[in-house]
Formats: structure tokens, C-alpha cells, sequence
């Protein structure tokens, strides 16, 4: 526990520093200047304590809220907590002035936990929600970074050049680490080496595999071959059957090879035990299914607010509590796929969210 606590600090902390030289967000309100410079000089509890008695104070419906949300998540300990904030703008302020950098910051957390994927969906709603954001270079900076990392190289280098293209030339800091980040592009250029002028090039179709892509069609093919019951064949002929007749040989079959049945044969280990296990299976328990999650608080009070905004908004939503938090999903979905469509369906709803398997009933 004490090691999961100090991870989660160095986490927030490394995305912290990347996201103020990143996130060019400065507090204009005095009592958040006055959060900030007590967390800065070391005093974090009562810099955190000033801005939860500013939300305390402060209706829902007011703008200052959400500003609230965004500089108690910037100033968090941990980063669970920065994140439910950052998705509680998202999710009910999207049209607040922060909710661009509450994506930014929320493709950061993915990025540092290891989630390329997750970063890239947060990346690419800024530019896609909000087309003249001020924070488009950063989003494209960020996008060419993940990419990188991703060793989708071409599309790194576009979105990097996109990034130069879009930042402003005050934003000298920026253009600064896009140029950087860009050198990778020109060396990779220069590496490439075009082929001898003696032979013809193969063509990409026709190249040999390399190793690793040997060995993944080969575990693809084992596991292809291994899960997979392949139906019982026509009957075969007489010297197909005595070719193929297992050892020790069946004598009870020997006489009429033609019409053994291997679904029924005692010599198929395959055909019979996997029907049984699967039927087994589908009786004793129930798959639990995938839901959409979009937010996770630490109170239930704050879920449930939120699960009766979605409900009245037409949501099949609910609250699945754990001993850390209380985490508002929506539907249940038998197929990953199904959830993937649901969530792209909500999302166009100016929500964001992220699929999750869901607890058995």
C-alpha cells in the first residue's frame, strides 16, 4: 500500500511537471494564485484546503466552479483524485474554458501510466471539439509524441509538423521542444538507405517476413489451431482411413472405415470435451459484460448527483462502489464492440468515458 502511494505521487508529480511547461494555464483568481503559491512554497495541505472551501462555497451552476475543479485537480496530491476532476470538467463542463486543458492534462495521466490508446482518445477530442482551441499545438505536439512512442513514425512526424504550424511564435518554450521533438523525423530520413541499383526492389508484397513477424503468424496459427474445433469432414475413402487410423489402431472401426463418425469415435479427444466444458461453463456463471465508466469519485454523494443527471438525460446509468471509489458507469454490453459503439455514441454527446469490464450481477 505504502508503494502504490509512492508511485502514485512520482506519477502526478512527472505529469505535473510536463503539464505546467506544457499547459500554459494561470490562475487569475486571487484566491487561486494565493492555493498556488502555498503548494509551491511546500504548504500543499492548505493550499489544497483553500481551494475545497472556495468548491464548498461555490453552486454547480456558477462559473467559477469548474475553474475550482481544474486548479484542485492541478494542485492534487494523488493523481486519482486530479483525474476525477479533470473528467468531472469534461464530463458536465465541456463547454467551460478548461475543459481543452482538462484533456491535455487527462491524455498526460494516460501517457504516464503506459495507455497510449487512452491518450490518444483525449488528444484527438481537442482538435475535433475545439477547433480554434488555443491549446491545438500542444494536443498535436502531445499526438506526435504518443505516436513516437507507438513507432508509428509517419504519422508522428506529420502531427509534429502540424504542431510547428500551429504554434505561436510567443510560444517560444513550445516550438522550442516541437523542434526537438522533430530531429527524430530528419534522422530517420537519413537513415534510409535505397536499394542497390544492381537488383530490382522487392516490392512491399512480396518482402520476406522478418523473425518477428514470423513468430507472431505462428503463435497466431497455434492459437488459431488450439481454440478452434474444426467440423467433423465428409467420410473418407478406405485407403484415407487406413492412412490416418491412430495408433494403437480402433479394431471395432477397422472393418468399415467409410462411415466412422469422428464427432462420435472414442479415438477424438478433441470433438466432445470442449461442447461439455462450454456448456459447463454457461451454466454456472453469467459473463459479466463491458460498460462505458465516465467518472469515479470518492464520495457517493458526488455519484450519485451525477448518475441522476445521466438517468434523467436518458442513460441506462448506475454506481459501482468498491472500497476506494464510487465509479458511475453506463449499460451493461455483452461484446467489447458493443461498448466501443456505445461510447462513441456518448461521446458525440460531448461526454467522455472509456470502456471498462463490468462486475457480475
Amino acid at each position: 500500500m505504502v508503494r502504490w502511494a509512492y508511485l502514485n505521487g512520482a506519477l502526478l508529480s512527472c505529469v505535473a511537471s510536463l503539464a505546467v511547461a506544457q499547459t500554459p494555464a494561470r490562475a487569475t483568481d486571487p484566491v487561486f494564485v494565493r492555493a498556488q503559491g502555498l503548494v509551491s512554497d511546500g504548504n500543499g495541505v492548505a493550499g489544497r484546503a483553500l481551494i475545497d472551501s472556495v468548491i464548498k462555497a461555490t453552486s454547480p451552476t456558477a462559473r467559477l466552479y469548474p475553474e475550482a475543479l481544474f486548479w484542485r485537480a492541478s494542485l492534487a496530491s494523488n493523481a486519482a483524485d486530479a483525474e476525477s476532476d479533470y473528467k468531472h470538467i469534461v464530463v458536465d463542463y465541456p463547454l467551460a474554458p478548461q475543459a481543452e486543458d482538462a484533456l491535455l492534462r487527462l491524455a498526460q495521466l494516460e501517457l504516464a501510466r503506459g495507455d497510449r490508446e487512452g491518450a490518444l482518445i483525449h488528444l484527438q477530442r481537442i482538435p475535433r471539439d475545439y477547433p480554434r482551441s488555443k491549446s491545438l499545438a500542444r494536443a498535436s505536439y502531445w499526438t506526435a509524441r504518443v505516436l513516437f512512442e507507438k513507432t508509428d513514425i509517419p504519422n508522428a512526424c506529420a502531427a509534429n509538423a502540424n504542431a510547428l504550424a500551429q504554434a505561436g511564435e510567443a510560444e517560444i518554450e513550445l516550438r522550442n521542444q516541437i523542434q526537438y521533438q522533430g530531429q527524430r523525423c530528419s534522422s530517420i530520413a537519413a537513415a534510409v538507405v535505397p536499394p542497390p541499383t544492381n537488383s530490382p526492389a522487392t516490392p512491399p508484397s512480396a518482402a520476406a517476413p522478418t523473425e518477428s513477424q514470423a513468430a507472431t503468424a505462428k503463435a497466431t496459427v497455434a492459437d488459431t489451431v488450439s481454440t478452434t474445433v474444426t467440423p467433423p469432414s465428409p467420410p473418407p475413402t478406405k485407403a484415407t482411413a487406413q492412412d490416418q487410423r491412430p495408433k494403437p489402431p480402433v479394431q471395432a472401426n477397422d472393418t468399415k472405415p467409410s462411415i466412422v463418425d469422428p464427432a462420435k469415435s472414442p479415438a477424438n479427444p478433441v470433438a466432445k470435451p470442449p461442447v461439455k466444458a462450454s456448456a459447463g461453463s454457461a451454466g454456472t456463471s453469467r459473463p459479466a459484460g463491458y460498460s462505458v465508466q465516465v467518472a469515479a469519485y470518492k464520495t457517493r454523494a458526488e455519484a450519485d448527483k451525477l448518475t441522476a443527471s445521466l438517468t434523467k438525460r436518458g442513460y441506462p446509468a448506475r454506481v459501482d462502489a468498491d472500497a476506494a471509489y464510487f465509479r458511475v458507469r453506463i449499460g451493461r454490453y455483452s461484446t467489447s464492440k458493443d461498448a466501443e459503439d456505445a461510447l462513441k455514441r456518448i461521446k458525440a454527446k460531448q461526454m467522455d468515458g472509456f470502456v471498462v469490464r463490468a462486475p457480475e450481477r
